[in-house]
């Protein structure tokens, strides 16, 4: 049996133990380039974005937050790879808590210049017009 001195300890461990295994790491980073089909739409975004992954039970959560110039065009696209298929650069899309079946997502990071990282995010689409391809360019400090 606990007895009332150790119900607190284990209930202080138990809360220690979660929050370290469902911790989110938030980055900010620098937004270099962004298209849209081919389009250049860096124009159409704050330099800033913001940068949320995690990792839960084996499951890796990317969320990418671009602020628009106009309120309209902020941004917000939610990743996850659960390493089912093998290759950690492909990616699924979560849209408003469902999960959408994209042709090809990839999250790719490679060494920068100057003590940096740069991230590319290459998301292809089926949309009504056909297919659409969306492109950002992020580079973050180490």
């Amino acid at each position: 049996m606990l007895t009332k001195l150790k119900m607190p300890f284990l209930a202080g461990l138990i809360l220690l133990c979660s929050t370290s295994l469902f911790a989110d790491e938030q980055i900010t980073g620098r937004l270099i380039k962004a298209s849209l089909s081919g389009v250049d739409t860096t124009k159409l975004y704050e330099p800033l974005v913001n940068i949320t992954q995690s990792s839960v039970l084996g499951v890796r959560s990317f969320t990418l937050k671009l602020s628009g110039v106009n309120p309209r065009n902020s941004k917000q696209y939610e990743f996850y790879n659960d390493s089912n298929s093998g290759d950690s650069s492909v990616w699924k899309r979560r849209m408003r808590g469902v999960t959408v079946r994209p042709v090809d997502a990839y999250i790719t990071v490679s060494d920068g210049p100057n003590n940096t990282n740069t991230i590319v995010i290459n998301y292809e689409y089926r949309g009504r017009k056909g297919f659409g391809n969306v492109v950002y360019v992020v580079t973050v400090e180490k």
